[in-house]
C-alpha cells in the first residue's frame, strides 16, 4: 500500500474504534498522558494502532488533509513520549519507535504507533490498568483486575490445587486414561503428582489440580467451587423474549460430568434437537441446514477452552434461525477477533486440561488449531454465513459463537469479496458492486449484516450517513495498516 493510500484510508474512517486512535500532539495532557493510557488499554485487550500527529474526526468535523498537523507540530512532546514510553511496566518491547510516513502535500510527517496484544500479563501506566472500550479507556478496580486475569487466561485456573480427596478422581475415567497412557498401576496420587495433576498444598498436604477433578471426577460441578456444566436451551422464535413467560421449549438441560463424557453428551444432545427442529406456529418445523461438524466443535472449543474461575455455566441456546453457544472467558493470549482460525495460539488457557485430555481414547480435540477453520469451512461448504465470535466489550467476560441457519445469499459473497481486497466499504461502494441504485435497499442489508455481527458499522458521532463504513469483524485497523502492508 503506498503512502497516499494508506493517508485516503485512514482519513476516509469516519470515527476511532477500539483498535484505531488518532492523537493530535497538542498539549501534554491530551498528547501525553492519554497516549499512554490508550497504549496500555489496547495492548491490555486486543492491540491496536495509534495515529500520532491526525486529529480527530469527531473534534474537526472534516475528512480532509486539514485534520493533518503532523509529529511536528510539538517535536518536543513526541520526544517526551518516546522516552515517557518505557514508564509503562512491564515495558513493551519493540513498541517505540512508531513508522513515520512523510506527507508531501503537508510538508509534515505522521507516526503509525503499532501496539501488541500483550500475552504475558497486564501492563500498566502508574500503577493502574486499562482496557480498551469500544471509544476510549477503562481503567480496571483491584477487584475487576483478578476478574480480568482470569477471564484474559493470564491466571490459569486449570492448575490451581482444590480439596477434593482423591478417591473420588480414582473412577472409571481415570482407568481409561491411565491404561491408554500405558501408566503402571500405582496409588492415584502418585500417578497424578508424576503427570503434574497433583502437588503439594499448604501444609505438605498432596492436593490434585482442578483439571484433574475436571478430567476423571463423575460430579465435578458437586466438588468444585465453581461452575463447570452445559447448558441447554430451547426457543420458540428468533430471540430470548422475558415478558409474562418465557419463551423456553421445555426445561433446560444440563449436562455435566467430566470434561470428555460432557462433550460427547453435549454433541449428541444438541444435534439430536436440530435433526428434530422447532415447529413454528404457522405450523411447519425448522429445518437446520447447520453441519455436524460446525456443532461439535463450537461445542468442543467452548468446553476446553472456557474459564474455569468464572462462576458460570456454558450456555448453548437453540432458537429458529441461529445457534449460539457462550462460554466464559475472552481470547487468550495472542487471539483476537480478528485472527481466530488463522494465527495459531500461542499457549492455551487450560493448558494441562487440554494436553492430558488428548490422552484419552478418541478425544474430542487433536490439540492441531483445527477446530475454527473446520468449523468455518464446512459453513461455507453449505453456503452458510461464516461462524460470528462475539466478544468483549460486547460481551464482558465470555465468547459467544453464533452459527446462523440461514442461506448466504448472492449480495453477501459480492459483498464480502469486496472487503476481503478492500477492507472498507460505503454505502456508494456498495451500490456500485451489486449494481443497485436503491440507496435504502443497501441500508437495509447493511444494517441486517451489521445487528447479526457479520459486519462492524464504523459511524460518525455527527450522524452523516454518508461517511458510515462497514468491515468484516476478522480486520481491524492494527492488521489493515501493519507494517507489511503499508510499504
Amino acid at each position: 500500500m503506498s503512502t497516499e493510500a494508506l493517508i485516503r484510508q485512514l482519513l476516509a474512517l469516519p470515527a476511532e474504534t477500539r483498535t484505531l486512535e488518532f492523537k493530535r500532539l497538542g498539549s501534554r495532557n491530551e498528547g501525553l498522558d492519554k497516549t499512554l493510557q490508550s497504549i496500555v488499554a489496547m495492548a491490555n485487550t486486543d492491540g491496536g494502532l495509534i495515529v500520532l500527529g491526525v486529529d480527530d474526526p469527531q473534534r474537526v468535523g472534516g475528512q480532509g488533509l486539514d485534520r493533518i498537523c503532523g509529529i511536528e507540530e510539538n517535536l518536543d512532546l513526541y520526544d517526551e513520549l518516546g522516552r515517557t514510553v518505557k514508564k509503562i511496566s512491564p515495558p513493551i518491547p519493540g513498541i517505540w519507535p512508531p513508522e513515520i510516513f512523510d506527507i508531501k502535500q503537508k510538508g509534515v510527517r505522521l507516526g503509525l504507533l503499532f501496539v501488541p496484544k500483550v500475552t504475558d500479563g497486564f501492563r500498566s501506566y502508574e500503577n493502574h490498568v486499562y482496557v480498551r472500550l469500544e471509544r476510549g479507556n477503562k481503567r480496571l478496580s483491584p477487584q475487576e483486575l483478578v476478574h480480568f486475569a482470569y477471564v484474559k487466561g493470564f491466571e490459569r485456573a486449570d492448575c490451581e490445587l482444590v480439596d477434593v480427596p482423591f478417591h473420588l478422581l480414582n473412577t472409571k475415567y481415570y482407568e481409561v486414561w491411565r491404561k491408554k497412557r500405558a501408566i503402571e498401576e500405582a496409588p492415584i496420587e502418585v500417578v497424578l503428582e508424576k503427570t503434574g495433576l497433583a502437588r503439594k498444598g499448604k501444609g505438605e498436604t498432596w492436593l490434585p489440580t482442578r483439571a484433574a477433578v475436571l478430567l476423571f471426577a463423575e460430579h465435578p460441578t458437586d466438588l468444585l467451587d465453581t461452575k463447570c456444566a452445559v447448558r441447554v436451551f430451547q426457543y420458540t422464535g428468533k430471540f430470548e423474549t422475558i415478558k409474562e413467560t418465557i419463551n423456553l421449549i421445555g426445561t433446560p438441560k444440563t449436562i455435566g460430568g467430566p470434561i470428555s463424557k460432557q462433550i460427547l453428551e453435549a454433541h449428541e444432545y444438541v444435534l439430536t434437537l436440530l435433526r428434530a427442529g422447532i415447529r413454528v406456529p404457522s405450523g411447519f418445523v425448522t429445518t437446520y441446514q447447520i453441519p455436524e461438524r460446525a456443532i461439535k466443535e463450537a461445542i468442543t472449543n467452548a468446553v476446553i477452552h472456557r474459564d474455569y474461575y468464572t462462576k458460570r455455566d456454558i450456555e448453548i441456546k437453540i432458537f429458529e434461525d441461529k445457534v449460539t453457544i457462550e462460554s466464559p472467558g475472552l481470547f487468550p493470549f495472542n487471539i483476537t477477533p480478528s485472527n481466530i482460525g488463522i494465527e495459531r495460539a500461542l499457549g492455551y488457557r487450560n493448558d494441562l486440561l487440554v494436553k492430558h485430555l488428548r490422552e484419552f481414547p478418541d478425544p474430542p480435540n487433536l490439540d492441531q488449531n483445527e477446530g475454527i477453520r473446520a468449523m468455518r469451512k464446512t459453513m461455507k461448504e453449505a453456503n452458510l454465513y461464516p461462524p460470528i465470535f462475539v466478544t468483549y466489550p460486547d460481551k464482558q467476560d465470555s465468547v459467544q459463537v453464533v452459527l446462523i441457519n440461514e442461506k448466504a445469499p448472492g449480495e453477501w459473497d459480492k459483498i464480502s469479496h469486496y472487503l476481503g481486497k478492500n477492507k472498507y466499504i460505503s454505502n456508494k461502494d456498495a451500490r456500485a458492486v451489486l449494481e443497485i441504485s436503491d440507496t435504502v435497499k443497501v441500508s437495509k442489508l447493511f444494517n441486517r449484516w451489521a445487528k447479526r455481527g457479520l459486519l462492524v458499522k464504523i459511524s460518525p458521532r455527527t450522524g452523516a450517513k454518508k461517511l458510515v463504513r462497514y468491515r468484516l469483524p476478522s480486520v481491524d485497523e492494527k492488521n489493515l495498516f501493519s507494517s507489511g502492508q503499508s510499504k
